[in-house]
Parts: structure tokens; sequence; C-alpha cells
């Protein structure tokens, strides 16, 4: 940690005395600026590089938030989901009937005039094939009519809802373009039955937009379940969640265990490790590649403008003011690299993919996400390759003797 300390105040003193040098020394930094001009081949292909790079750095990262994101929106604050004692996701969960009917009238559950917002679910996993062909996990998730009142942010864009007792489904629409046969008045084989494709709908980018849902009692009868995975319940506010969460645990005819929506959809974000993991791994061999084509690329220059350089210092230029000079050159260099980057990384924006969790083992399907924090981050990115790839070129060019610079 100290190590870290230090190399961080020497960077950040490093940069406020080039920051300074800018200012102090303007001469030598247009003369830099006006040779990436007129070197348009060796600027124009540096900073494509550059590019490159930085756009496969924020579309790698947009992976990891457009993952978060579909976790982080689907859980509420005020929501609860009741589960098996020690089940850590409702896949391995299960609750009795008559656990659910003492959740239903529990006196912190909120209430709306159609009566207590609470909803018995059940899901499993069936297998389905891809567009690609390949065959991939997904959740289907039977839940009463106020489950789907409890997702607000579900809405549903085509067709209609399903009604019990006659094996209908509702399917996202993000998984119809990565599924077959999820068309509306299409016909699913789930649980030894065929299942009617009634309706459409968008979970607004949250994990719903993974999920084939329908009518709670079907799904159980088709799979042969006589319990529950979980039960959601809305408390009247989020405060009520620590009351409700002790109640149910306490109470010996539950003895269930408790976590708020939101908690546990925020764990389910850990299935994005293996992506972050493997972003960052992309990310360091991509930025050693980088900032050795830049200082490959700055060396070059050096030692094309030997005689530039010896005049600079005949005339009076000093080795620091050489070195800032250039060092700018490379920052402004890679800057540019990493501008244009961040923004063809917009390109990739909206992209719908999907990955397999860990903890469900099922398909979640979510968007490439670029936000204009990471399309900052691209950029700051290219701006540490300049600092570092610019370095020790700057240096050579600062130390290169007067004699021998005009000599060329």
């Amino acid at each position: 940690m100290i190590i870290l300390g230090f190399m961080g105040a020497v960077f950040l003193g490093y940069l406020a005395w080039l920051t300074w040098a800018a200012l102090a020394y303007p001469i030598p930094l247009s003369y830099n600026l006006r040779s990436l001009w007129q070197r348009k081949v060796a600027t124009i292909s540096t900073a494509g590089a550059i590019a490159l790079v930085v756009g496969i750095f924020v579309v790698v990262l947009s992976l990891a938030q457009g993952l978060s994101k579909a976790f982080v929106s689907s859980g509420r604050a005020d929501q609860a989901i009741v589960m098996r004692s020690n089940a850590q996701f409702e896949l391995n969960s299960s609750i009795d009937r008559g656990q659910a009917r003492i959740l239903e009238v529990h006196p912190l559950v909120a209430r709306d005039a159609a009566g207590p917002l609470v909803s018995a679910e059940v899901v499993v996993i069936k297998i389905f094939q891809k567009s690609d062909g390949a065959d991939t996990n997904v959740t289907v998730r039977g839940l009463e009519p106020t489950g789907i009142r409890l997702r607000s942010q579900v809405k549903l864009v085509e067709g209609r809802w399903f009604r019990p007792g006659l094996s209908e489904v509702v399917v996202p629409r993000k998984m119809q373009g990565r599924f077959t046969g999820m068309e509306l008045g299409r016909i699913l084989k789930m649980g030894g039955r065929d299942w009617e494709v009634v309706g459409v709908f968008d979970g607004g980018g949250s994990s719903f937009d993974s999920e084939i849902w329908s009518d709670v009692v079907d799904v159980q009868q088709a799979y042969k379940r006589e319990s529950f995975s979980s039960v959601l319940a809305r408390l009247d506010t989020p405060e009520r969640f620590k009351a409700f969460k002790e109640s149910v645990e306490e109470d010996k005819r539950l003895k269930l265990d408790t976590i708020s929506e939101k908690a546990y959809f925020t764990e389910l974000t850990k299935s994005g490790d293996p992506i972050r993991i493997l972003g960052n791994l992309i990310t360091l061999i991509l930025t050693a590649g980088a900032i050795f084509a830049a200082m490959n690329t700055m060396y070059a220059s050096v030692s094309g403008r030997a005689k530039e350089i010896g005049t600079l210092r005949a005339i009076g230029f000093r080795r620091r003011e050489i070195l800032a000079s250039f060092q700018w050159e490379s920052i402004l260099l890679c800057g540019l690299g990493g501008v244009v980057g961040a923004f063809l990384a917009l390109f990739a924006n909206g992209i719908q993919t999907g990955t397999t969790s860990f903890q469900t083992f099922s398909d979640v399907t979510f968007a490439f996400t670029i936000t204009p924090v990471l399309m900052l981050e691209g950029v700051a990115f290219s701006l540490v390759m300049g600092l570092l790839g610019g370095f020790f070129p700057a240096w050579k060019a600062s130390r290169i003797p007067v004699a021998e610079a005009m000599k060329g």
C-alpha cells in the first residue's frame, strides 16, 4: 500500500510538472503539435491503433456494465424474497403451501385494493435452442397475477398476459432474437405439455428479460412440484424489512430466510465476475501492446527529428523543455486515439447478448451498455498509455547531445 501510494504521488507530481511545463514552454510544444500534423500517416496509424485498443477496452467493460444493470434494475428495496433456510437462490429453495399462506396474511405485508401484495412463485430450468443452434438453460417462472404487478419495470408489449389453467406463457422480447420458436402464437414444449406463447413483454433491461413466465399452478402441475420456490412480498416501506425478516425467521411455523429483493439481485451480479476477469486480462494484454506501439512510434519520431531537436537545443531550449514537449506529443497522440476509440465503441451500445449465470446455471440476456463514464475511462486509459509509452522516447530526445543531434 505504501509503495502504491508513493508511485501515485510520483505520478501525480509528474503530471503537475508537465502541466506547468506546457504553460511555461509553449514554443517547443507548438513545434510538436505541428509535427503531428506534418507526419499525418504516422499520426493516423498510431492514433488508429490506440483507438482500436480503447474501443475494445470500453466494449469489454460494457459487458460487465450491462450484466450489472440487468440485475441491479431487477430488485426493489421495499420488496422481500422469502426462501428455504440456507437456500441462496430460488432454484434450490422450497416453501410449502401452508407457509406461503401464512406469509400472505402477514401484518407487515403491504396491501392494495386487490389484496395482499404477495406472490408465491416456482422457478424451474428448461433447455431451449438458441438461434445459433446451441442449447442453453432458460429460467421458467411460474407466478401469481400479483407477481406481475410487483414487477413494475415489466411491460406487456404484444399479445396478452397468460391465463391460469390454459398452459400459456409470455416471453421477453429480448429473447426472441436469441432463441428460436419464441414468436407470438408459437408452441413451446415444456414439462410434457404444449405451451402457447400468448404475449411478449419488455423487462426494461432487468434480469426478467431472461425468463419465461406462466401461471404458477400450471408450472407446478407440469413439473410435478408440490411446493413453491419462493414468496415475493412487498412491504409498506423499505424500513419495515428488518422487522419483517426477524418476524419470518423467528416464527416457528416458518423458519425461513428472508432477503431484500435488491440484495438478492446484487448477489447475482457476481455472475459477471468471469467477464470482469476476462476483461481485465484482455485489457492488460492490450495495454502492454499499445504502450509498446506508442513507444516505438515515438522512438522512430525522435530518431527522424534529431536535427530538429539539435536546433531546439542550439537556440536555447533546455533538456527538461524538450522532455516535456515530446511527452505531451505522445499524450496528445494517444488522447486523440482514445477519443476516437471511445466513440467507436458506441456502435456496440444496445447490442443484445447473453451469458450463463454461475449462480443459477441459466441464461442471462443483457445488452452492451456504453455509458459516458465508461467512455471517459477509455480516454483516461489512452492518456495513461501516452504517458507511459512516451516517457522513454521523450527522455531520449532530451538527452541527445547538441553536436550529435546536428549531425542527423
